[in-house]
């Protein structure tokens, strides 16, 4: 359409120049024709005027669409780069929410294990202790295997239940349990040795008057009578008021007629 544009253009100014070179002759002398003459002049400049316009414009608009074409190309590439990194974006964030998934699952284990290690409570003669879940599991099965008469499992789990848990406050529970066992079991040397265990380390134990008239007994049947009166002795001297001070006091007597 420009070149339509431009063509007719050329060719209207080409049609009145070819004009005056015809009629200029014919108007020479006359002054009419001569203002004619500089009228066409006149749209002549005007004519070429508007070309050069039209030739500005269409030149701009080329230089335009051109800018705009590069534009276009510019943002063609950023969506392509946008694109991209959203795809990248989209699948770390998979990769994110899979770790964060991962991670949630260790935290509940975690938190698991953590509540089973969580010390619980034991009341036991009057104390509150505080022990580990599985401590206590493992010394609640010792204790039911000797209130049930099975007397030969109840020593093995309180000895493994030391061995497992030597710093655990109901050690001192599983000596004098362990040591009752073996006298009933007639093992007297297992006895002296567990009950003995608990007079060394564990002076404050609740019971300890009550172990040591186990362990004078099971001192007396491995004709140890001298040590078990001793031990009885203690007994009465160290704690008078406790009824197994009054047990310990007939036991004297019964020795001292041996």
């Amino acid at each position: 359409m420009n070149r339509a544009y431009q063509s007719l253009i050329r060719t209207y100014v080409a049609s009145v120049l070819i004009f005056l070179q015809t009629s200029a002759f014919a108007f020479i002398e006359d002054s009419e024709a001569r203002r004619e003459i500089l009228k066409m002049r006149t749209q002549i400049e005007d004519l070429k005027q508007s070309l050069k316009e039209s030739n500005s414009i269409i030149d701009g608009y080329k230089g335009g669409q051109i800018l705009l074409l590069n534009r276009i190309e510019e943002l063609s590439k950023e969506l392509a780069r946008f694109r991209g990194f959203s795809e990248e974006f989209t699948e770390k964030a998979l990769r994110t929410e899979e770790r964060i998934s991962e991670f949630e699952g260790k935290l509940v284990e975690i938190i698991d294990r953590l509540i089973q290690l969580e010390p619980k409570t034991v009341s036991l003669m009057g104390q509150k202790l505080l022990v580990k879940d599985e401590e206590k599991l493992l010394y609640e099965k010792a204790t039911k295997s000797i209130s049930d008469g099975n007397f030969k499992k109840g020593v093995n789990l309180f000895s493994q239940f030391r061995e497992n848990y030597p710093s655990s406050p109901l050690v001192a529970f599983a000596l004098h349990s362990e040591g009752v066992g073996y006298y009933v079991l007639k093992n007297h040397g297992a006895a002296i040795k567990s009950l003995k265990l608990l007079k060394k380390n564990y002076s404050k134990y609740p019971k300890l008057p009550e172990a040591m008239l186990t362990l004078s007994a099971a001192l007396v049947e491995t004709k140890k009578n001298n040590e078990a009166t001793k031990i009885l002795k203690e007994i009465v001297e160290n704690t008078p008021s406790t009824d197994a001070a009054l047990t310990a006091k007939e036991r004297l007597k019964a020795l001292s007629k041996k």
